[in-house]
């Protein structure tokens, strides 16, 4: 299902339906604060990416959240501010109310882990850098994925690991 807001492709995945589905089935209490806080992280890049005269392409819910994508041109100080518009949210969110979601959502975008935050920010200074770091963290939360497995019987990083690294293979 897809539709546009001023010129802004607005999708929402089937997976992104299912994940909700389950969660009302199965009772997931935190994934209404899950979704809000994740709204805000990307409204704030949005937000941000508007302050500079961007435009944005899509916004996309999916089984992994949601993302924004835009194709404006910004100086490396502006996409900066906007790549790091959405964890600082999270870190301000979480100091203020003091709750697990926005410190996970904080701790997972600044691993400099293309696609993620972490891993854009990296790559604005040096795409091979950035390249090997990913390889690298990519391969340390496959590790501790293992891990949590094993240990707390505990899937959703792996989860996370699986998405990240087939990311990184596509793209």
């Amino acid at each position: 299902m897809s539709f546009s807001i001023n010129g802004c492709r607005v999708k929402i995945d089937y997976s992104f339906i299912l994940v909700l589905s389950f969660a009302a089935l199965f009772g997931a209490e935190n994934l209404l604060c899950l979704l809000l806080f994740s709204a805000l992280h990307e409204l704030s890049h949005l937000s941000m990416l508007i302050m500079f005269k961007g435009r944005p392409d899509s916004l996309t819910f999916s089984f992994y959240g949601l993302a924004l994508k835009y194709r404006s041109t910004l100086s490396r100080f502006k996409e900066f501010a906007v790549i790091s518009a959405g964890p600082i949210m999270n870190l301000i969110l979480y100091l203020i109310l003091r709750d697990d979601i926005n410190l996970i959502l904080f701790a997972l975008n600044i691993l400099p882990v293309y696609p993620l935050d972490g891993g854009r920010l990296l790559m604005l200074f040096s795409f091979r850098i950035s390249n090997a770091v990913s390889r690298l963290f990519l391969i340390i939360i496959i590790f501790l994925s293992i891990y949590m497995i094993i240990e707390y019987k505990s899937f959703s990083l792996m989860l996370i690991s699986i998405y990240l690294t087939a990311y990184s293979i596509l793209y």
